[in-house]
């Protein structure tokens, strides 16, 4: 039993959905914290895909795999937002941002807890597809 990482092409829908959503976002004045957050998760996400994209993984090394794809997913998640707040606040150039630096920094403070969710996700993300794929092989 082994898992096989999408492909490349399968991967750009799902760019081109980020991309729109963060078109519409980077318009109108907010100072949500969750949007840019959510936004930095898929884009971690979409990066980290890329980057593995058409590989294998056999069957005694898919959960730590799947665990090491989710931290560093996790780990780029707050870096990613970071960076989109700071585009924003340079697109939007007002004399109180969006988003201050303070927000900012405490955001990034938030990395390795992030990078522990995200391992954990995607370890139980693999329990819970290999218990699922086991089931349907009965």
């Amino acid at each position: 039993m082994s898992l096989r990482l999408p492909s490349r092409r399968r991967l750009r829908p799902f760019a081109a959905a980020w991309g729109a959503a963060a078109f519409l976002w980077l318009g109108p004045e907010s100072d949500a914290v969750w949007p840019p957050a959510l936004l930095g998760l898929g884009l971690a996400a979409l990066l980290a895909l890329r980057w593995t994209a058409d590989m294998t993984a056999a069957a005694p090394w898919f959960a730590p795999a799947a665990a090491l794809l989710g931290g560093l997913i996790g780990l780029g998640t707050a870096p990613a937002a970071a960076l989109l707040m700071l585009f924003k606040n340079a697109l939007h150039a007002h004399l109180f941002p969006d988003y201050p630096p303070a927000l900012i920094l405490a955001l990034l403070a938030r990395v390795p807890a992030w990078a522990l969710a995200g391992a954990l996700a995607g370890l139980g993300l693999a329990f819970a597809w290999r218990a699922l794929r086991e089931e349907s092989e009965r």
